[in-house]
């Protein structure tokens, strides 16, 4: 979002910007909208519908015009969002989010006419509220606490004290980053793998001194050029790459995360079909 966007959203209060991205998202993804459509999603009243399309036509003069026999607003040819971002994963992800829960859209009835869709189930990853509640009073406090936790490399579970220092997402799981006085280093803990947890100390480690998660690093990614012209021409289309790559911008610590993402294996060979996509460069 541009600092000129950015200044545009700030001049309106968050109810009035919903109702300014809800009639841009309709326009650019269901290509018609009206006051009617506003008014049923947000429960408003005639008067305030106008004012508000009234204040979008002063904001963005030249992307829509009114209907007046069919009654909607549409997109102009030269219609260009200001208040939302035309990437195509701003109507994905509230499809995810409907499928998630049937009615989890981030801004109520964002999507009027639902296509039909169906998402992959998730499995569900069990984490203990309680101890999240707690993991997170250590964060905040810069204290310690003992984790009766299960790890893959041992046979069975052990109590070991941690540093907490934030929370991680590789996507399909969450961690806690923090320091493990055990092993002496940071590491990343399933949440969902923590058993038990027990006897919160004061704690002199500092979060700051997490250099792999405070190192910002960029990866550069290509299509595996073991692939023919056109199979690598069409990786570089559906990963959005610029000249034949792309360069992720992350945390040094997620990069064993993207490496399981991606199916990079270190050390096994994979048929190009498999293995798609190479990390040709890390800085």
């Amino acid at each position: 979002m541009s600092k000129k966007e950015q200044q545009t959203n700030r001049e309106v209060t968050w109810s009035a910007l919903q109702r300014l991205q809800f009639i841009e998202f309709r326009l650019l993804w269901e290509g018609h909208v009206n006051r009617r459509d506003l008014m049923e999603t947000f429960g408003i009243s005639v008067p305030q519908s106008t004012l508000d399309f009234r204040e979008y036509l002063e904001r963005a003069p030249n992307n829509m015009d009114y209907d007046k026999r069919r009654r909607f607003y549409f997109p102009t040819t030269t219609f260009k969002p200001i208040f939302i971002s035309e990437n195509t994963e701003g109507y994905l992800s509230q499809l995810v989010a409907l499928g998630a829960t049937r009615e989890g859209q981030s801004i109520p009835g964002l999507i009027g006419a639902t296509p039909e869709f169906d998402i992959l189930p998730t499995l569900e990853r069990r984490i203990d509220t309680s101890t999240l509640q707690q993991i997170l009073e250590c964060i905040r406090e810069g204290i310690s606490i003992e984790i009766y936790y299960q790890s893959l490399s041992t046979q069975a579970p052990s109590w070991r004290r941690i540093t907490p220092h934030a929370l991680a997402s590789d996507g399909l799981r969450w961690h806690v980053r923090a320091y493990c006085h055990t092993k002496k280093q940071f590491r990343d803990f399933v949440l969902g793998r923590i058993m038990d947890i027990r006897e919160t100390q004061p704690s002199e480690i500092s979060g700051t001194a997490d250099t792999e998660w405070h190192e910002i690093i960029k990866v550069t990614v290509a299509p595996n050029p073991s692939l023919t012209e056109d199979q690598q021409k069409i990786i570089e289309r559906d990963y959005a790459m610029n000249q034949g790559k792309k360069v992720i911008t992350m945390r040094r610590s997620f990069l064993f995360y993207l490496k399981r993402r991606l199916g990079i294996d270190d050390g096994m060979e994979k048929p190009p079909a498999a293995q798609q996509v190479v990390i040709i460069n890390i800085q």
